[in-house]
């Protein structure tokens, strides 16, 4: 089996990170630390990289001791313990050799519960290795045998192993049930560390739930047994989980047991050395000295957890604290030291925000990172607004560029994979922009809305005080309201986001002659179709071209080629897997079959193969797919329809060269019949990364699903219009979208709205 192994700082971080989606808090390892969204933190694993390569190092002496004593069943032991070394070290590949060799023995001794022993190693293997199926079964298999051995400590360990898998998967029920058996096991066996850990996990379970109540007793039952045991990580590590429960309970007294909690827990790591959970301890104690108001204690304290996160090579911690310093530095006027701080953070955050990326949940690690870039943006605008000239425009620069990588790692976190990495490797994004265009930043903070706008001479700031829940509710409300085909309702909504967004920038607008106007758009404003905002008087898209950008830096600025373009065109008329027919594509497929040289895969021909085929065939500047497609919350719920089945945008990457391996991308991808969930923004934000996925120059998309009919008329006088040499893909569509606003079956902009070009508008 082959290694999947790391250098040595990574392959803790790895083991750390992995098991952060599968558990809580396992007797499998020593117990070790990691944040979750609730901010109580409990995971296994290690202290620290230093002692876990000591403990395997020690493990193997041991093992190659036992290889002349003859003693089958010690050798079995040692096997085992050089796997949870490995384990330990986020290397399930060689724990899992060990484990097999170790099979082998253990059947020979017929000791039922050393047999049970490797069982319960080899799920554990199996969770860590992303396998959580295979684990769960392996780990049931293991409490049986371990039951049936008769060995209740080692019914206990797995059986909390179990809980946090089910907990961690929200099946609190399942996990209730093994926690309180494994509990009655760990106190039978008189095991006071297990009887801890278990506790622990069990009542934060119970709290998940919304059963504070009963969480309680379990709670001061993990307290009191934590509290005796002797310094050690189980100590620390279970202190620290109490400690995270009590600050967010309302129990009187809860915050003074949770800061000596804590307290105790410090004491602990120190006793044992162990500076991982040190950092832990120091940082949670800092977050409620503050709360408590004292911030001189607080600063110590989140810097000193710094210190011993840096110590422990831990940055999946270091950011936090280093965070956490960041605002109490603001909040004591020490504006310089904040901005460090707040750099140093989310430097800290980018070394490891690929493997948080791979071990969170959808969206979390956004909710993680985004509230830190966006703190660190409203420290630089308060700045700017202040100041003027040159440092003005390196504040604004700066946030620019924050942006930008904010836009970069969102995006990464959606696909999971290197494609925006890829692109930016061949691109240098687009640094000035052609006269007559503006880019537009709407970054939403919590009590405000900040306009950073990209003019080809500059960059100028402009805010609007609307606080974040209000835009988000207008801005829902404006995207259900456009689907709405029978009323005006859109109206209001349209109006108050133009006020918000666009009119502050009206006079600058005018003054540079800007006729194309390209968003950056931020969280909800991805949702919702901006060319329909509306000035009292028209809608934005009569005055200016819309496009919508992933991120200039992600936009390849290369301009359309002069040759004949060419098209693979592919379309479906007839209904399959369930999906309603789309009579008007005939129509729309016929009218760009006579404007320009392609090929064409209708129906039965639009499958898997003959799609691939055809890309194989020759180079295609456009790709046209007139077929169902739906943008879910990742890119694994994100298809676009064929006869015979899906393809999925990783197969889409695949088949039209990627970023990594084209070296002329596709000029054009259209989606003429797809569609987002509406309101959901993690939807829109693949289909504004689709042109970066495909490795396209742009792409062209609905955010709702449109009547076929006014579908193929506005996709057809688009393709018309970009025949004219002096039409750039931003003006065709504008153009494409007025010819529908002035035609009064399809005048609503329920029709013509949706369709958004994304990426190059040139």
């Amino acid at each position: 089996m082959p290694d999947r192994s790391y250098p040595p700082t990574r392959r803790a971080l790895a083991r750390w990170l992995k098991l952060l989606a599968l558990c809580w808090f396992s007797a499998a390892w020593l117990p070790a630390l990691a944040a979750d969204r609730s901010g109580l933190v409990i995971q296994a694993g290690v202290s620290q990289p230093g002692p876990a390569e000591a403990a395997l190092t020690a493990a193997e002496r041991a093992l190659a001791a036992t290889e002349s004593a003859g003693d089958t069943a010690a050798r079995t032991q040692a096997l085992l313990d050089v796997a949870d070394a490995y384990l330990a070290l986020g290397r399930p590949g060689p724990a899992l050799e060990r484990v097999e060799q170790a099979r082998a023995l253990a059947a020979a001794t017929g000791d039922a519960a050393l047999a049970a022993q490797v069982v319960a190693a080899q799920g554990n293997a199996e969770l860590l290795d992303g396998r959580s199926e295979d684990g769960r079964a392996t780990l049931e298999r293991a409490l049986v045998l371990a039951e049936q051995a008769g060995r209740p400590e080692l019914a206990a360990r797995v059986g909390n192993d179990l809980g946090n898998l089910f907990a961690g998967q929200g099946q609190h029920a399942q996990a209730e049930r093994l926690y309180r058996r494994a509990l009655e096991q760990s106190r039978a066996a008189g095991d006071t560390a297990q009887t801890a850990l278990v506790a622990a996990n069990a009542a934060r379970a119970l709290r998940d739930a919304g059963r504070e109540r009963e969480a309680a007793p379990l709670l001061v039952l993990a307290e009191e047994s934590a509290s005796r045991l002797p310094p050690s990580p189980t100590r620390t590590a279970v202190l620290i989980s109490v400690a995270r429960q009590q600050a967010a309970s309302k129990a009187k007294g809860a915050r003074e047991r949770a800061l000596a909690n804590l307290a105790a827990a410090a004491e602990s790591a120190r006793a044992t050395g162990d500076e991982r959970l040190l950092s832990y301890a120091l940082g949670y104690r800092a977050e409620l000295e503050s709360a408590s108001g004292r911030p001189g204690a607080a600063l110590a304290d989140a810097r000193d957890a710094a210190h011993r996160a840096q110590l422990a090579t831990a940055p999946e911690s270091l950011y936090r604290w280093q965070w956490q310093t960041a605002r109490l530095l603001r909040a004591q006027g020490d504006e310089e030291g904040a901005l460090g701080a707040y750099r140093l953070a989310i430097g800290s955050l980018e070394s490891v925000r690929r493997d948080l990326a791979s071990a969170s949940r959808a969206g979390s690690l956004r909710d993680q990172s985004a509230p830190l870039f966006a703190e660190l943006v409203d420290l630089l605008v308060t700045r700017a607004e202040r100041s003027s000239g040159a440092a003005a425009q390196a504040d604004l620069e700066e946030v620019r560029d924050l942006l930008e990588r904010l836009k970069s790692a969102e995006l990464e976190e959606y696909f999971r994979d290197d494609c925006v990495s890829a692109l930016r490797s061949k691109t240098r994004g687009i640094e000035r922009l052609a006269p007559g265009s503006a880019a537009i930043y709407p970054v939403v903070l919590p009590d405000r809305l900040v306009l950073l706008l990209k003019l080809p001479d500059g960059l100028r700031l402009h805010g609007t005080r609307v606080k974040a829940d209000e835009l988000a509710r207008e801005a829902r409300a404006l995207r259900a309201a456009l689907e709405k085909r029978t009323t005006r309702e859109y109206l209001r909504s349209a109006r108050k986001v133009y006020d918000w967004l666009v009119r502050p920038l009206q006079d600058d607008l005018r003054s540079a002659g800007v006729t194309t106007l390209v968003f950056v758009p931020d969280g909800v404003l991805r949702t919702v179709p901006l060319a329909a905002l509306h000035d009292g008087q028209d809608f934005l898209v009569t005055r200016y071209a819309v496009a919508t950008s992933p991120g200039l830096s992600l936009t390849d600025a290369r301009p359309a080629s002069t040759a004949k373009p060419r098209l693979l065109i592919g379309g479906l008329t007839e209904s399959v897997q369930g999906f309603p027919p789309l009579p008007s594509v005939a129509d729309e497929v016929a009218a760009l079959d006579a404007l320009y040289d392609g090929t064409v895969l209708m129906d039965s021909r639009f499958d898997a193969r003959g799609f691939r085929r055809a890309i194989d065939s020759r180079p295609y500047s456009i790709v046209h797919m007139a077929s169902h497609g739906d943008f879910g919350r990742s890119a694994d719920d994100t298809f676009i329809l064929t006869h015979d089945g899906r393809i999925t945008l990783d197969q889409l990457e695949v088949q039209l060269g990627g970023t990594a391996y084209r070296k002329q991308p596709v000029e054009l991808l259209v989606l003429s019949a797809c569609q987002t969930a509406a309101g959901d923004d993690r939807a829109a934000l693949g289909l504004g990364g689709v042109a970066v996925k495909a490795g396209a120059q742009s792409a062209l998309g609905a955010l709702w699903s449109v009547s076929d009919r006014a579908s193929a008329q506005l996709i057809g006088e688009f393709y018309r219009r970009l025949q004219e040499p002096s039409t750039n893909k931003a003006e065709a569509l504008q153009a494409a979208q007025r010819r529908l606003l002035a035609d009064d079956r399809y005048r609503h902009p329920a029709y013509w709205a949706p369709f958004l070009l994304i990426g190059n508008w040139l």
